[in-house]
């Protein structure tokens, strides 16, 4: 198959306009027939070096309007190879696609389109972006073809080498999970690429490139460190700290996410029987819950929620943001005793099925009250703590 010869070309029509320019073209050349295309560039004909076939250095923007044609070149190159390697025929009228700019041009583009379309949790869309931002802070383009198991493996070992800081805590490495989480969003918009015809499945570089997966530690606090938690003072300066301890102990009672907690409205509490049930749809994975928590943990739920009423707001609780929660979390746990743990918000949700199994609540119990849509998610649970695995076994007759 013959390969089209594309090429800068000034005053094709031998004709200068009334400022005394002419106009810069793209001429596409297959198989006997050409194309033309503008470039919306006009530069007088002491401008153009016809044996580079590039605008002058001397003239004013000539390295960027260079770059501007040379990009033009390059991305049109690129759309036929496109075509070409999803088995799909190419003719130069397919060009005037390209030139309208209905046609995606490359995989960071076409993430770029498709993040704000998908039906994701704000959450998910965040961690896509992210991303995004890693991928084309790698490579500012990244074209389909470049989709390689070379190209995976390379980025895994830019993403293994890059150094996080924040303000003045010590700078520390991506963790296994955070790398994983980026190529599992990789791999999402590979798909649904493959499945929009824009690439070949053939070309698919998740067959040999697999993702690296480490079962990670859950934390969560002991039946003792919540008691611990729960019975701290918080006095004089250590006040400020008090709304954190309140909405992180009942994300323990409930088992929310953050996201869920921050996004809990009057309205998700309603009166069952006379008693108070929160029944929320969850942000991360459209799962309904129902939990009646005017008997769940002694109904301490019930009781923080009456605390924080605000007549003034339709959610439960004033927004405070993770990395606010996490850093307050941090204080609480040293004035608690709590050592040797990295207490985050998301430990409340780990400490809530480790309590509720370790007080012998059945599993599918757990799995609804924590909206997990696999009971596999909550299995993971099973084994963590020793005193559950003890009571179990002390409960049989030998």
């Amino acid at each position: 198959m013959n390969k089209t010869r594309y090429t800068a070309v000034f005053n094709r029509k031998k004709h200068l306009n009334k400022q005394g320019k002419a106009l810069l073209q793209i001429e596409c050349y297959l198989n006997g027939r050409n194309k033309y295309f503008s470039t919306n560039i006009y530069i007088e004909p002491k401008d153009w070096n016809n044996k580079a076939r590039i605008i002058k250095t001397d003239y004013p923007n000539a390295i960027k309007l260079n770059k501007q044609i040379s990009e033009t070149l390059r991305d049109l190159e690129n759309f036929e190879l496109d075509k070409i390697n999803n088995d799909k025929p190419f003719n130069l009228n397919m060009l005037d696609d390209f030139f309208k700019g209905e046609s995606v041009k490359s995989f960071t583009e076409f993430m770029e389109l498709e993040i704000p379309l998908l039906q994701s949790s704000k959450g998910t869309k965040d961690s896509q972006l992210t991303t995004l931002r890693k991928l084309k802070a790698f490579k500012k383009v990244i074209y389909f073809e470049d989709l390689t198991f070379e190209f995976l493996h390379d980025f895994n070992l830019y993403l293994t080498k890059q150094v996080i800081t924040y303000k003045n805590l010590p700078p520390k490495k991506f963790t296994q999970s955070t790398i994983s989480k980026y190529f599992k969003n990789i791999k999402r918009f590979v798909n649904l690429a493959i499945n929009k015809d824009l690439m070949n499945v053939q070309n698919y570089p998740f067959r040999k490139f697999k993702i690296k997966q480490t079962e990670s530690k859950k934390v969560f606090l002991t039946p003792n460190e919540i008691e611990l938690f729960e019975s701290v003072e918080l006095l004089n300066e250590n006040k400020k700290y008090q709304i954190v301890k309140d909405i992180f102990m009942f994300s323990v009672y409930t088992g929310l996410r953050y996201s869920d907690v921050f996004s809990l409205q009057k309205k998700d509490i309603v009166s069952i029987g006379g008693n108070d049930w929160l029944i929320k749809t969850m942000e991360k994975t459209d799962e309904s819950v129902r939990i009646p928590i005017y008997t769940i943990f002694d109904g301490k739920p019930t009781k923080i929620l009456k605390k924080y009423t605000n007549f003034g707001s339709i959610f439960c609780f004033n927004h405070l943001t993770n990395q606010h929660c996490n850093r307050q979390l941090k204080e609480i746990c040293k004035l608690a005793n709590i050592e040797n743990k990295n207490i985050t918000f998301h430990v409340a949700r780990h400490t809530t099925a480790t309590y509720l199994l370790y007080k012998g609540v059945s599993i599918t119990t757990v799995q609804k009250i924590l909206g997990h849509k696999k009971l596999a998610t909550t299995q993971i649970y099973g084994h963590i703590m020793d005193t559950t695995i003890e009571n179990e076994l002390k409960a049989v007759s030998f």
